[in-house]
């Protein structure tokens, strides 16, 4: 006989419901969950990435099926896969994390001229920069922080601002896309729910290449043959498939023709070119201020 097993209660703590098994019939709240870390550490995770079957049943399809997933939630079939804003912030956090160890940041801040600033710029910089001083008080002394190190520091901070960036990024594309499928008449959230799945099967697929460029360069060092071309070949790879899933998506969701599924790829990666740009200028811009 075990002693230290924790004893159920006759009422869940939750909403009061009397109890007849470990699991409240009306909440889901378990009788029997401790306050360990061992608890919250399970929380954390299953709130994080809730791998269970229908995590699975979701992750082939996105990758390989382009609209699929969107089609069948239009059509209500939505029970068997996994939400599409929790695929979408699981992909995000697993790219961004990967990308932070796999990728060197470097952030090259250009000047009105082209010509790259150094720290040792910053005087001229603050010279010509009347309108940044609203923003900035010492602008001189803002430039030289954000430049130190190369620019690493700066770099870092950036790039702890992009996942923010591409969640406001997201809402503008669907907005072009809505525009381009206007007719027949659809709703915004129907194009927002397409463009949140590509980016998940994009954050997905560039997570995948990032562990197979970082796999075969280490295979390639230890050899004595620098793979540094490898990270050039993905990126071609990522988004010609891209540009083919968004097509096929296209055609599949809206039943677009050929010639409007293509014009649609180019204006969205216009959008997302337009978009992106705009936001981590921004978002550069933000950082710069807070140096």
């Amino acid at each position: 006989m075990v002693d230290d097993e924790p004893i159920a209660p006759s009422t869940c703590a939750n909403c009061g419901t009397k109890l007849a098994d470990r699991y409240c019939a009306h909440c889901g709240q378990d009788a029997l969950a401790t306050l360990s870390i061992r608890h919250f550490v399970g929380e954390f995770l299953e709130g994080m990435f809730h791998v269970d079957s229908k995590f699975w049943r979701t992750f082939l399809p996105l990758l390989f099926r382009p609209g699929f997933l969107t089609r069948q939630y239009l059509d209500g079939k939505r029970k068997s896969y996994a939400p599409p804003l929790r695929s979408y912030l699981v992909m995000s956090f697993v790219y961004f994390v990967i990308a932070s160890f796999v990728t060197t940041p470097h952030t090259r801040v250009v000047g009105p001229t082209g010509q790259e600033i150094k720290a040792q710029n910053c005087a001229q910089v603050a010279a010509g920069a009347t309108w940044l001083r609203q923003l900035v008080p010492d602008v001189e002394a803002s430039c030289v922080r954000a430049l130190k190190d190369e620019g690493h520091v700066f770099s870092n901070a950036l790039r702890g601002t992009l996942p923010k960036v591409m969640f406001a990024v997201l809402p503008l594309v669907a907005l072009v896309q809505y525009w381009l499928n206007r007719r027949p008449r659809r709703l915004y959230v129907e194009n927002l729910l397409f463009i949140v799945h590509f980016q998940s099967f994009y954050f997905l697929a560039a997570s995948l290449g990032l562990l197979l460029v970082a796999c075969i360069a280490v295979f390639l060092n230890a050899i004595g043959r620098p793979g540094q071309g490898a990270g050039d070949w993905l990126e071609f790879v990522l988004y010609a498939w891209s540009a083919f899933y968004l097509f096929v998506a296209n055609r599949r969701v809206y039943g677009t023709s050929v010639v409007k599924a293509g014009f649609s790829v180019a204006m969205i990666a216009v959008a997302y070119a337009v978009f992106w740009a705009a936001g981590v200028a921004l978002a550069a811009l933000y950082e710069f201020t807070r140096a």
